[in-house]
């Protein structure tokens, strides 16, 4: 408990240091509250081990002394299970960490030290991930997960972390009052308009930020859009006489199927085709078996709407070659199938 009381009194001295920070920030410090999930080295407590994971419930209080940097105190009532069961534990971890706001928004990497009391004291190093997501203008939601690491000791504790943040502070800070001054002053400079992408448009005007540079860009920044026709078939070829499908793994079949599946709007008419020699009856029927092969298939097996797929039989009545041979007679033995979609694509510069 000594070392307990030292510790909180080594973190509290900090606070007034921290809260003279005044530079603009997205916002000068939070409040928060949290539980977290905790993860317990199994080898804790020496010697015997046997503590297993448990959860916990705390507060934290941070500072933001510039856009990127940050640090907090932070406390943690913690209750641990055991892995029999038998030897529950509880305690609590108090701690300090700095923290870096990746480019100067509200997610963090952080990295500091703590003390924690289960039994024994520990001493630990921890580092993580951490990011305040907008609720309202002061309200944040908090997520973390972070590392910690008992070099006496060499145990590895684990934990994510949940919780709800009050934050305070403003963007900006208005200038203090002060006498007027009778002096002369230079003319100020006009600042040059930004234009951080790169992309014609103004900082002011953009409302597309990172823009990419290859993009054509409108009026606000934002990239530019066109409506383009997309689309794709399907062929394959039958043994005479047959209106098995002998591969029905096909490349080009999966390829037709994921295209429906991508524009789930579309409809296809499967043709079923076959050459000219024989009875012009049976190749109809052989026609229409051929096309309702298919169907099936694309509905079985690759689990396509049977409300999106129809089957045509046009007999021999459609030949791609109307030569009498036997190469012609194999390319006229097959399915055909079209399915076009409209889809948005960017203008490029």
């Amino acid at each position: 408990m000594k070392n307990n009381s030292l510790a909180t009194a080594l973190i509290l001295s900090l606070i007034p240091a921290l809260a003279q920070a005044n530079e603009p920030t997205e916002y000068e410090g939070w409040v928060a509250s949290f539980g977290e999930y905790y993860k317990v080295d199994s080898d804790k407590p020496l010697p015997s081990g046997g503590l297993d994971d448990g959860t916990g419930i705390g507060a934290e209080l941070g500072f933001r002394f510039t856009p990127n940097w940050g640090a907090r105190i932070e406390w943690s009532h913690l209750n641990l299970d055991s892995e029999s069961g038998l030897t529950d534990e509880s305690g609590d971890r108090v701690g300090i960490d700095a923290l870096y706001f990746l480019d100067q928004k509200q997610t963090y990497v952080f990295g500091g030290f703590k003390h924690e009391n289960l039994q024994e004291n520990y001493r630990m190093m921890n580092l993580g991930v951490g990011r305040h997501w907008d609720l309202t203008e002061k309200w944040k939601l908090v997520t973390e997960a972070a590392a910690y690491y008992d070099f006496g000791q060499d145990f590895k504790d684990y934990s994510v972390k949940l919780g709800l943040a009050y934050t305070f502070g403003h963007k900006s800070k208005p200038m203090p009052a002060s006498e007027p001054v009778v002096a002369q002053t230079p003319a100020p400079v006009a600042e040059q308009p930004k234009d951080s992408d790169n992309d014609g448009v103004n900082d002011a005007q953009d409302r597309c930020a990172n823009t990419p540079s290859t993009d054509k860009v409108d009026a606000t920044g934002c990239s530019i859009f066109m409506e383009e026709k997309v689309e794709t078939r399907l062929d394959i070829l039958f043994a005479n006489n047959s209106y098995e499908i002998t591969d029905p793994d096909d490349a080009q079949i999966q390829v037709f199927a994921q295209f429906m599946r991508r524009f789930p709007n579309t409809q296809a008419v499967i043709e079923g085709h076959t050459s000219a020699p024989g009875d012009s009856a049976y190749n109809q029927s052989l026609s229409e078996k051929r096309a309702k092969a298919v169907r099936q298939l694309l509905i079985d097996r690759y689990g396509i709407d049977a409300g999106r797929l129809e089957a045509v039989g046009y007999g021999e009545s459609r030949p791609l070659d109307s030569s009498n041979s036997a190469e012609a007679h194999q390319r006229n033995r097959r399915i055909h199938a079209t399915v076009s979609a409209m889809e948005k694509v960017k203008v490029t510069k």
